[in-house]
């Protein structure tokens, strides 16, 4: 039997994302996806599975790639519903995207990556499944944080969010922040790509475990939102939907099992540096994300 492949797919969203949730949370109408265990944003992996099945088809349809039906039922196993199908599992196992880093609003250069050790931990694990070397994560006191850059460690203490918080140079986060930028964001080269990836290599923040729930659940983005009937007058709401924020950065793990060269293949040109659907409000514009992989060896 043909090994397992393991691949990392990091996403960087490029629009507010709303991978929902299934109730309601005090006034947020409808909440994004949590985990249980550490409130961090999350989309799991059935949503996220799901997502990359959406995208597949569309591939097919539109031709030029090596998607076909065939393959994407043999990848993603059969549809929830289809006539006359025997039930079948893919071949792609899909785990949960996990939140790596999240803009914060900050009084300087208009915003930060926040990250955890928690998080970076988690990441750490994921790269090792590829055999990949990661940096140190550096450990910080509950209450302070660690910057990449020189900037943010010119005052004693930075705003992040709803949280003052005081920040030292980490030549660790600086590597981690090397990292990140180039295999989520893009090339430093790229005159797409080239502008945040220089400034994610400058403004990544570790910050401690007192402040990173606080900022992950107060600096999401919230709207409200109406529906009108057919005099354009208020037939329901307001109604609140809860965002993950532009700029995002999450990371999932794949396992591809009895790879074949095309199956193989046609993942590696699907999810190799283009944007996805994920989450509702398509029609709204919402839910678009970058996609790259990174695959063992």
């Amino acid at each position: 039997m043909t090994r397992p492949v393991e691949m990392l797919l990091l996403l960087y969203a490029e629009s507010p994302v709303h991978a929902g949730a299934n109730e309601s949370i005090d006034v947020i109408d409808l909440p994004i996806q949590r985990e249980a265990s550490t409130g961090y944003p999350v989309i799991w992996g059935q949503s996220l599975k799901g997502a990359l099945r959406q995208a597949a088809e569309d591939a097919q349809r539109a031709g030029g790639s090596a998607w076909t039906a065939q393959l994407v039922r043999q990848v993603f196993g059969s549809a929830v519903g289809a006539d006359g199908e025997e039930s079948a599992a893919g071949l792609l196992m899909v785990g949960d995207a996990q939140l790596v880093a999240m803009p914060v609003p900050a009084l300087r250069r208009t915003f930060a990556w926040v990250t955890s050790g928690m998080a970076l931990a988690r990441l750490a694990r994921k790269y090792r499944t590829l055999g990949r070397p990661v940096p140190p994560v550096p450990a910080v006191a509950p209450d302070r944080g660690l910057a990449s850059g020189a900037a943010w460690t010119t005052m004693d203490e930075q705003v992040l969010g709803p949280c003052v918080v005081p920040l030292e140079t980490s030549e660790d986060v600086k590597q981690w922040a090397g990292r990140l930028a180039a295999d989520a964001i893009g090339p430093a080269d790229d005159p797409v790509t080239g502008h945040f990836h220089d400034k994610f290599v400058q403004d990544l923040l570790l910050v401690g475990d007192d402040t990173m729930p606080q900022l992950v659940r107060e600096c999401t983005e919230l709207n409200a939102r109406v529906q009108l009937d057919d005099g354009k007058t208020v037939a329901h709401g307001p109604f609140y939907s809860e965002y993950l924020p532009a700029e995002t950065v999450l990371a999932a793990s794949l396992t591809l099992r009895e790879p074949s060269d095309v199956s193989r293949g046609a993942v590696r040109e699907l999810l190799g540096g283009a944007p996805l659907q994920v989450g509702g409000d398509e029609t709204l514009g919402k839910g678009l994300m970058w996609a790259r992989l990174e695959e063992a060896g």
